[in-house]
């Protein structure tokens, strides 16, 4: 199976190694950080078959509370960007002591649920739904379909075609599943499987407080198979009002033919530190590499099937070729990361329409110098040539406060150690 069949969900599960761990582990017959099964509780006057048969389902997804639903990785995104994103977000969020975990019914289901704080728990849900979502790929009709076979209100319908998930927002309600669904069950049955289950986890409760600490990112490889316990990441907001990610920055580098961007980006790059949290965004660009470049190259016909199959966050194009940059940058962007691109000046009012707030960094040297540049580096000679320097010439720097000059005329330092001032400013 590839990776593409996989689907992620964003689960609180308690560390498989306190107290609360073992007693979900122990009430579903599983730990999550395992596919396999493990021994399950015993309850007196029930089969272990029948319990087993009676969690099987709660057991595929193991002891946890949903805070963002299964979903697929939008095509441009990968692994990376969710542990990325991930944590920034843990950064900014504070663990919350959960008020007297309870079993109770839930529409058709046994849980575990708690008495608050509820606002705070409803609160760092949303924020994880809608921080999240920009990974999201929209539900194919067959998930649709399963998602609305209970029957939807207009309100749910609405918040399912939103966020991929009809149980968020106002009707968000925090609890850990311990059944399948008991519709069809004896009443017997049930009433001596909530008991086992009120008097296992009370146990648990007059052991250790359930803390909503951290963030556990499930996966589930393909249909169908249980969600193990990827990475599970711990809140560290501490003593601060737990809140989102600060966004990073948009640097838009531009400049005619021959000023010498790439050279001088390349210099800004192994002159940056990793306190930077910079991302030198790599371009793919339908033209051969030459030396001094890194970008991934791509024929025309690839590149068109990548941006109508939504890969880029920007596509422009610019002397006979065509450039892109993949939309992975905006998980940088959303995880606080500043992203600087090697862009060009005709794209700058699709730029402002796409990333109002970014900083056009206008790259230029003198005239005569541009074109011993040009000459020198031997890609075009000729009317090639006259075409290049007339391009050169047909663009403005506007003024305006997010448009800031760098004259790369002298010494590739001098112009470099001015560009790292604004990166860092």
């Amino acid at each position: 199976m590839t990776r593409r069949m996989a689907r992620y969900a964003l689960y609180f599960t308690p560390s498989a190694d306190s107290a609360w761990g073992q007693a979900g582990s122990c009430w579903l017959g599983r730990d999550t950080r395992r596919p396999d099964t493990a021994e399950q509780v015993s309850i007196p006057g029930l089969p272990k078959l029948l319990l087993a048969s009676l969690t099987s389902e709660a057991r595929r997804y193991g002891f946890h509370a949903t805070l963002k639903a299964p979903f697929r990785l939008l095509d441009g995104f990968d692994e990376t960007h969710v542990l990325e994103m991930a944590h920034a977000f843990c950064a900014e969020q504070n663990a919350i002591v959960l008020e007297q975990p309870c079993v109770r019914p839930l529409d058709d289901f046994l849980t575990l649920q708690v008495s608050g704080p509820l606002d705070e728990i409803g609160g760092l849900a949303m924020r994880c739904v809608t921080y999240f979502d920009l990974l999201r790929a929209p539900l194919s009709s067959v998930e649709l379909a399963r998602r609305r076979c209970t029957g939807l209100t207009a309100r749910q319908e609405a918040l399912l075609q939103r966020w991929g998930y009809a149980q968020t927002e106002e009707l968000f309600r925090f609890h850990m599943t311990l059944s399948d669904a008991l519709t069809q069950v004896d009443a017997d049955v049930v009433y001596a499987l909530r008991k086992a289950a009120e008097q296992h986890f009370a146990q648990t409760a007059a052991m250790a407080p359930l803390v909503l600490d951290g963030l556990t990112i499930a996966r589930e490889e393909f249909p169908g198979a249980p969600f193990i316990e990827w990475q599970r990441i711990a809140f560290s907001a501490q003593d601060k009002r737990a809140t989102l990610p600060s966004s990073g920055r948009v640097f838009f580098c531009v400049g005619p033919s021959g000023v010498g961007k790439d050279a001088l980006l390349e210099w800004v790059q192994q002159h940056s530190s990793a306190s930077d949290r910079a991302v030198f965004a790599r371009r793919v660009i339908t033209r051969p590499a030459h030396s001094n470049e890194m970008h991934e190259v791509v024929d025309v016909a690839t590149f068109w099937q990548l941006a109508a199959g939504g890969q880029f966050a920007m596509v422009w194009q610019a002397n006979d070729f065509c450039y892109g940059i993949r939309r992975g940058v905006e998980a940088d962007l959303k995880a606080g990361r500043d992203v600087i691109i090697n862009g060009s000046r005709a794209y700058i009012p699709q730029l402002r329409q796409a990333f109002p707030d970014a900083t056009v960094i206008w790259i230029e040297a003198n005239e005569n110098l541009l074109r011993e540049r040009l000459e020198a580096r031997r890609r075009e000679t000729g009317p090639a040539l006259l075409k290049r320097l007339k391009r050169g010439s047909e663009f403005i720097a506007p003024d305006e406060p997010q448009v800031i000059r760098v004259d790369n005329s002298g010494p590739l330092e001098v112009a470099g150690q001015h560009l790292l001032k604004i990166l860092r400013s």
